[in-house]
């Protein structure tokens, strides 16, 4: 039993929030585009879905305009000035932590909307803003997936007032249907709605330094004063008969280009469910993950260019290294991080691929509690190891978990992504070949039962649905979870050749797709 698609002669937006999907849609029937639908989705899924993006995260999005062109968004941050591998070595640490102030890296999500709007927006910044802010204020029922995220971690974030003041009621967990509201957070939005530049050069960025700086951190004013997001193009490849565009690094976005470049020397088999597609994949996915980890990082700090690592001459050296892949063992944390994803295409033909994330759920786990900005845990992903080329330097970016896809396939536009931290690229591929090789249709392909490869366990988790023959006769152990899971959750929109916009939602999300008939 699939979600229905909602199909619109005009536009779409597919959220993991109702409440943000209807924001969204309201802007396209005020005459915005799509860019101008993302502005006010993306902040009302901060507020509604604090633990999945916000404020104090990071936001990517690749824009395709009505002529056809694609621009990437990168509202990445980078660390500290004062974070660095002696500092953290002097604190007695060998590995970055997972929870707390030392991993808050520079948030980029406001400036990577404003530098989206300055571009592309055409109804004014504040009013935008101001659906965002209107939620936080007045309050709104809160959803089962932000409910079970708050009574999962009470015990080990409480401990941190901003996020007991935040989040808890009275003390106590707070239940599905629940009004809840931010004060706090709707008086920050109003300052960015006036000047967005509030947030890293006034009051809000003073009230994130002092309390971060309060539980122990190093985030210091010239460290927000100095941050803008990037702008820059995509990076894509042709798989089979289609174009695929992604988010160049500091991104991971190459590695699904890369496990798709790979692909194209493979004959799939005809069962999307057979254990030979899976092994197929894999084999190739620990190649992949294997270069991300050996050369992406920020760009300015990577010894090999983009052009090169996607070169017809490195893909075929990565070919001749699935005959190795025994041999190929992780040394990486990997965890399916909390995000959330969307997308929209407005009546014009111009898409948004959009997607947002604190890292793990609610990050590092301190809100500043004035304005109730829970702040990301991004810098958590660097390596400490002086060799390895992610390592942490201060005002550096680490390789980022987050990008999204554009697709051009057979005169169809579809933009999509989901949540999935580490696991993304080998998510993003199994869709992709999903739509591409099989013949899914969109909703279908983001359905379909997925799998994912634990980087450092040689573990596979899989969806009921799919076989496991012979897998562990390659040294993989195989556990079956219940379908739905929580492997990622997806989303997508579809322009299809007789212009009708498509929006789908994944049944392991809370999230709708809504469209207009303006």
């Amino acid at each position: 039993m699939f979600k229905a698609p909602f199909y619109s002669l005009n536009g779409v937006v597919a959220s993991e929030h109702p409440l943000a999907s209807y924001i969204g849609v309201k802007v396209l029937e005020k005459g915005g585009n799509a860019v101008d639908a993302a502005i006010a989705t993306s902040l009302a899924l901060a507020v509604t879905l604090p633990h999945l993006g916000g404020l104090g995260g990071d936001f990517f999005a690749l824009v395709e305009d009505n002529n056809g062109a694609i621009k990437f968004v990168n509202g990445s941050g980078y660390a500290p000035s004062k974070l660095s591998i002696s500092y953290m070595n002097e604190l007695g640490y060998r590995s970055m932590p997972l929870r707390g102030p030392l991993i808050i890296s520079i948030p980029g999500l406001v400036d990577g909307l404003y530098q989206l709007w300055r571009i592309y927006g055409s109804i004014e910044w504040k009013k935008l803003v101001d659906f965002a802010s209107k939620i936080a204020r007045k309050g709104f029922p809160i959803s089962k997936s932000l409910a079970k995220a708050i009574s999962i971690l009470k015990d080990e974030l409480s401990k941190d007032y901003g996020w007991r003041a935040t989040y808890l009621i009275n003390g106590s967990i707070p239940s599905e249907g629940t009004i809840i509201k931010f004060p706090g957070l709707a008086k920050a939005l109003e300052l960015i709605s006036e000047d967005p530049r509030e947030f890293y050069e006034g009051d809000l960025a003073r009230a994130i330094t002092n309390y971060v700086n309060k539980r122990g951190g190093v985030l210091e004013l010239h460290d927000l004063k100095h941050y803008h997001a990037e702008i820059g193009n995509a990076i894509s490849i042709r798989y089979r008969d289609a174009v695929i565009y992604e988010m160049p690094p500091n991104t991971q976005g190459i590695t699904t280009l890369h496990i798709l470049s790979m692909l194209n020397n493979v004959e799939l088999p005809i069962s999307p469910k057979s254990s030979k597609r899976i092994l197929e994949l894999l084999k190739i996915a620990k190649v992949a993950y294997m270069i991300r980890d050996l050369f992406i990082t920020d760009p300015r700090y990577m010894t090999i260019s983009v052009d090169k690592l996607l070169s017809r001459d490195f893909i075929k050296w990565m070919m001749s290294l699935t005959k190795y892949v025994h041999r190929i063992h992780m040394n990486r944390r990997s965890t399916c991080c909390d995000t959330t994803y969307f997308a929209i295409a407005d009546s014009e033909g111009m898409i948004v691929s959009g997607i947002q994330s604190l890292f793990y759920a609610f990050g590092s786990g301190i809100v500043e509690p004035l304005y109730q900005i829970p702040l990301n845990s991004r810098a958590s992903d660097f390596s400490l190891n002086k060799s390895h080329i992610n390592r942490l330097e201060p005002r550096k970016k680490t390789m980022h978990t987050l990008s999204a896809t554009i697709i051009h396939f057979k005169n169809r536009k579809i933009a999509f992504g989901l949540s999935a931290g580490h696991y993304r690229p080998l998510l993003q591929a199994q869709i992709i070949t999903n739509i591409i090789d099989y013949g899914m249709n969109t909703q279908e392909a983001i359905e379909f039962p997925r799998f994912i490869w634990e980087i450092d366990k040689d573990v596979i988790r899989l969806e009921e649905g799919l076989e496991i023959n012979n897998l562990s006769n390659y040294g993989f152990r195989s556990i079956i979870q219940q379908y739905p899971s929580r492997l990622g959750v997806a989303a997508a929109v579809e322009i299809k050749p007789n212009g009708i916009k498509c929006g789908y939602t994944d049944i392991r999300g809370d999230g709708i797709a809504i469209g207009t008939y303006n």
